[in-house]
């Protein structure tokens, strides 16, 4: 293998609020600022996160109303 076709591996520092990580990385950056902390938010931590149909008053309203509608496929 050639010698410049790998990258640069180096130090990377990743700062989610007043926590900072240090780890190894390719990243052509030296820093990553979060704004959003991963530890915390629903999609991770699958707190307070309902199914669409469960919750979306929206989805039951459209499947209500349209529920007979054929666009002409099987039945």
């Amino acid at each position: 293998m050639k010698k410049e076709g790998h990258p640069k591996y180096k130090a990377l520092r990743i700062k989610i609020g007043t926590d900072i990580f240090n780890t190894m990385s390719s990243c052509p950056q030296e820093e990553i600022l979060m704004d959003i902390d991963f530890r915390k938010h629903p999609a991770w931590t699958k707190k307070g996160v309902t199914t669409a149909n469960d919750s979306n008053q929206n989805v039951s309203a459209f499947n209500k109303k349209f529920a007979g509608l054929s666009f002409g496929g099987k039945k």
